[in-house]
């Protein structure tokens, strides 16, 4: 049905009440420029008034589609009584209008004629001769049983003079109900509303975009920084992906503390932003530590150089031990022949097994105990080189430094340096300039290696100074890192093992243990697995022996 505000139309009104309505609807709609969040409803809302101003019988609004198309989104007509599109709940079921033909400017169809030229087409009779090519028009007639006489379409430009949209109306009526052509005063009249839905869409199109470059940043950003680390190249895509499902399941839950947590489509919206931020920093964290994948690497793994040193110490204890060999022999002392060869054997197989014991121990893979922490500095003091007759321990300081790490590959410095990609990350947050509806991002993008009993970092705050989602990005993040099948010092773990250690910290008080409940009950973690991992990985999970873990309640 057509819109009850435009079957009242001010063709009867007296003209100083005419120009004061007007005026009026001018400024309602210009208003509404700075509040309306759909452009295409208050486009539908101006096609309405200004049908109404000139006494309009139909009227259309046409948007223009990525292919080169003209899309009716509203179609109004009193005559027929239709109502299609805008604010109705109908839809437009009518076929698009090609802008072009054969890499041709379309000349069937007056919108289309308006869009390629850029000029307001004032025509009194579309059935009378004229310099365009009417068929289009004559052919919907022939389809609705209308007749279509005056018309008037007006191409809506932005800043920058390019098209977004169309206006069309149809037939516009005298005082005793005769169809009439538009006059130039009531055109101009016409084009000043048409001007403010081209704001309209131009202001809806500019935060469109500016949305979609600050999204597009960041995602290039977390991808730049898995392109520098291929060793942990997925991080930064699945934290943001991983970080969506549980939050979503928190929003869901409908009992237990964080029943009354909702989460927005805008708070989504700057989590989503704070996931793909979250590491931003590690985009100055020194590629050597980024890639250190075992624990003598710098540049490259030393554990070559250390094979090179262990080959140089296997040739002088032959060379040694074949010098008293020798000398033995000439002496005639077969007996002290055999005890040196059975030495050297037994030195070299030494030799061997340490050697190895080094390999093994450079992966980093497994907690380094005491045992070989002893290994480690009996092979350090026992090994030397001489070397332009200077004697060189086999590991120096450093080397034995690395190679004692307990667990993993980062040695106490390299941890700080590693540390710093969150200083660095926030003070990239906090030199960009986030708009009103994304000033959480910052909040919920610092907050992943924060705990709650103020020990984390880079701002040390304590669960009361973190909100909801900045806890939850802690869980995601620590989880994607355990889990995850692209790092090479480690295979990836379990989902038991995992969730083991993610309780652990809740035990600890560094991991929110109601968000860990959601994240269990809520199966995220399954998902997760089955898309982002390796089902192989979801192995059978003890909940009643799981440390942190209390049913929601």
């Amino acid at each position: 049905m057509v819109p009850s505000y435009i079957q009242k139309s001010s063709k009867n009104m007296p003209q100083h009440i005419k120009d004061r309505t007007n005026l009026q609807h001018f400024i309602d709609i210009s208003i509404r420029l700075t509040t309306e969040k759909e452009p295409q409803l208050l486009l539908d809302e101006i096609l309405q008034v200004v049908m109404s101003i000139a006494n309009s019988d139909a009227g259309s609004i046409y948007s223009i589609t990525e292919d080169d198309q003209l899309k009716f989104e509203t179609v109004i007509n009193k005559s027929l009584n239709l109502y299609l599109g805008g604010g109705s709940d109908r839809f437009v079921s009518f076929p698009n209008i090609d802008l072009y033909i054969d890499g041709k400017p379309n000349q069937r169809a007056i919108v289309a004629h308006a869009v390629n030229s850029g000029k307001v087409i004032n025509i009194p009779d579309v059935y009378a001769a004229l310099p365009f090519d009417m068929s289009a028009a004559r052919e919907m007639d022939a389809r609705t049983g209308y007749r279509t006489q005056s018309m008037l379409t007006i191409p809506l430009k932005d800043h920058q003079d390019d098209i977004l949209g169309v206006i069309q109306l149809i037939n516009v009526k005298d005082s005793n109900n005769n169809i009439i052509p538009f006059s130039e005063e009531l055109v101009t009249l016409i084009r000043s509303f048409a001007s403010l839905g081209a704001i309209a869409l131009t202001n809806s199109s500019l935060i469109k975009e500016m949305e979609e470059l600050f999204s597009t940043f960041a995602e290039t950003i977390a991808m730049a920084i898995d392109e520098k680390s291929p060793h942990t190249g997925g991080h930064c895509k699945r934290v943001p992906a991983l970080t969506l499902m549980l939050a979503d399941a928190v929003n869901a839950i409908s009992k237990g503390p964080l029943a009354s947590f909702s989460m927005s489509d805008s708070d989504r919206h700057q989590l989503d932003i704070a996931g793909w931020l979250h590491d931003c920093g590690k985009i100055a964290t020194p590629d050597h530590i980024m890639e250190k994948a075992t624990k003598l690497e710098t540049i490259f793994d030393r554990i070559s150089f250390i094979d090179a040193k262990f080959e140089i110490i296997s040739r002088d204890l032959k060379i040694n031990y074949q010098e008293q060999i020798i000398s033995a022999m000439k002496n005639g002392k077969p007996v002290e022949v055999q005890q040196l060869e059975r030495l050297l054997d037994t030195e070299l197989k030494q030799v061997a097994l340490d050697r190895a014991l080094l390999q093994r121990i450079n992966v980093g893979g497994e907690f380094l105990g005491d045992k070989e922490l002893a290994q480690i500095e009996r092979i350090a003091q026992h090994y030397h080189l001489v070397i332009n007759d200077v004697k060189t321990p086999l590991l120096n300081d450093d080397e034995v430094e690395n190679l004692s790490i307990r667990r993993g590959t980062l040695t106490a410095g390299e941890h700080d340096v590693m540390k710093r990609h969150m200083d660095v990350t926030k003070n990239i947050l906090d030199a960009l300039p986030f708009p009103k509806h994304l000033s959480k991002v910052s909040e919920y993008a610092l907050g992943h290696h924060e705990k709650l009993d103020g020990t984390g970092y880079p701002r040390g705050l304590t669960k009361e100074q973190m909100s909801i989602p900045a806890r939850l990005m802690a869980i995601t993040d620590i989880f994607e890192a355990l889990s995850a099948v692209d790092r090479p010092y480690k295979k990836a773990k379990p989902v038991s093992e995992c969730l083991f250690i993610l309780g652990t910290m809740v035990e600890k008080n560094h991991l929110d243990p109601d968000i860990f409940a959601v994240f269990i009950e809520s199966g995220v973690y399954k998902n997760y697995i089955s898309e982002y991992a390796n089902p192989e990985q979801l192995d059978d999970v003890d909940l009643n022996n799981l440390p942190g873990y209390k049913p929601i309640r």
